[in-house]
Order: C-alpha cells, then structure tokens, then sequence
C-alpha cells in the first residue's frame, strides 16, 4: 500500500471542543442580583426595631407628630419666631437630616453586626449598609404623613412644588448611600470612627443650614463670619437640605444651580463610597 493510501485510511481526529468561558460578572451587576436580600434585610431590620411593640410601625409616625407639635406650641406661643410656621420651617430641616443622621449611624456598624453571615456565605457586603439606608427611607417616607397632617393644622399652603419631593429624596438617598459605605468600611478598620462620626454629625448639626435660613443671616465684617460662610459654602447639606425644604416651606422648587450641585455631590459621594467600598471588601474578613 502506498503512503498515500495510507494516509487515506488513518481516522481524522476530531478537535476539541471550545470551552466557554463565563465572564466574572461586575460588581454592580452582582449586587444588582442580590435585590431581593435588600429588601428582605430591610423588612427584617423594620420588623426588630418594632417587635413586640403594640402601636408596631405606627411610632414612625407618632414620633414626629409629637415632635411638630411641641415645636408648633413653642415657636407660635412661647417663643415667637420671626418666621411664619416656624414649626413647618424647622421640621423641613430636621426630617431630612434625622434620615441622613440615622441611616449613617446605624449603617457604619451594618457590616460588623453582620460580620457572621459574611463569614458563612458569600454575599456582596454592600447590601447591609443599603438596606440600613432603605429602612430609614421607609421611615421618612412615613413620617411625611404627620408633617403634611401638621402643614394642614397650621394652614401652611399646599404648591405643587411638593410634588418635587420624591427627587429630592432621591437625590439625597444618593448621598446617605455613598457616606455610609465609606464609613461602613471604614469602621471595620478603625472602631473609633462611630464615635467620631458621633461627634462630628453634632458639629455639623449646627454648620448646616437646619435651624436657620442662610439667606437671613445677612453680613458681618469679621474673620469667623467669612469663615462660617465659606464652610456653609463648601457643605454638601447646603444643597441637600433645600431639596426638602423649599418645596414643603417655601412652596417652589430649588433652582437649577442648587440642583445640579445637589445631584454632583451625591454622585460624588456615591462614587467615593462605593469604589473605597468594593476596593476594601476583600480585606473586611481579616479585620472582624
């Protein structure tokens, strides 16, 4: 037989099959896929804070209704405030910010309460910090309902510019968002960050424009005045603030310059906090 022939009776090998290789999916998307977990972490972080309470989720609503109405017989009756529907003007402030205070208080400790879980299954850390935030939004979802109660026992004036709300909720979940997972991640490196961040949410109460309006505060020559300005200037709550309280106080929607600074610092913010976040996640377990 010849070569040739030979080589025409030798089997064709058949080459082998390609593997398919699945692309590691990103960090976003994995966290995308773990929504339901949200949720069910916000119901259950709902659930603990009112367990074996008989009003239950009711004291959401209760608490700042008390809260306005102590503030509503002080500013109209004992203390006279220069402000028409002081009340309505101080609780616009403090609503938003007792949700950005809470929700980063509570949310810089999510990742080590929930640290054996973390240990056990593996799950996208940034999913305890958000839920904290999600729950807290819940709870300034409803404690809008004694304020409008509140807005109507006082007769302060219904606009559509309250219609504005849910942006500028949004546009603030953004910001809680990005500076609880920064300092969640942070606080599993160094513990003293809670109770630093404590004392420097007190300071920054009162640098916030939250129990006065900074167009009132007028001029002052002198070196601290210019100072306070400038910080008032460069804080982020300048411009989150009046997200909430124009449309509720003042009954018109915040202009467009204060607006786009708003939504840049929340998405700087968010930026910051989720990149440091994901960046340090890896190393969260050797902290515990």
């Amino acid at each position: 037989m010849t070569q040739a022939a030979e080589r025409a009776v030798v089997p064709a090998v058949a080459a082998p099959p390609l593997i398919e290789v699945k692309k590691k999916p990103s960090r976003l998307a994995e966290l995308w896929s773990f929504r339901q977990l949200v949720f069910l972490l916000v119901a259950r972080e709902l659930k603990v804070r009112y367990k074996r309470s008989v009003l239950g989720v009711l004291w959401t609503m209760l608490n700042p209704l008390l809260l306005m109405v102590v503030y509503a017989v002080v500013f109209t009756t004992i203390m006279p405030a220069a402000l028409p529907n002081f009340a309505i003007f101080l609780l616009a402030g403090l609503l938003p910010w007792i949700y950005f205070s809470t929700a980063l208080l509570q949310g810089l400790m999510s990742v080590l309460v929930n640290q054996e879980l973390v240990r056990k299954v593996r799950v996208p850390q940034a999913v305890f910090p958000i839920s904290v935030v999600g729950s807290n939004l819940v709870n300034l979802g409803l404690s809008l309902v004694p304020l409008f109660v509140m807005m109507l026992a006082i007769r302060q004036r219904f606009t559509a510019a309250l219609l504005f709300l849910p942006v500028g909720i949004a546009v603030l979940t953004l910001f809680t968002a990005g500076a609880t997972l920064l300092l969640a991640s942070a606080t599993v490196f160094f513990r003293d960050v809670r109770h630093l961040t404590e004392v420097l949410l007190q300071v920054l109460l009162y640098l916030s424009p939250i129990l006065y309006d900074v167009a009132q505060l007028g001029s002052r020559d002198s070196w601290w005045f210019r100072l306070f300005r400038l910080e008032l200037r460069l804080n982020p709550m300048s411009y989150l603030l009046p997200l909430f309280r124009d449309p509720v106080y003042y009954g018109r929607i915040p202009s467009l310059s204060s607006l786009g600074i708003a939504c840049g610092c929340a998405v700087a913010m968010l930026l910051l906090g989720y990149g440091v976040f994901v960046r340090l996640e890896p190393r969260h377990i050797h902290h515990f």
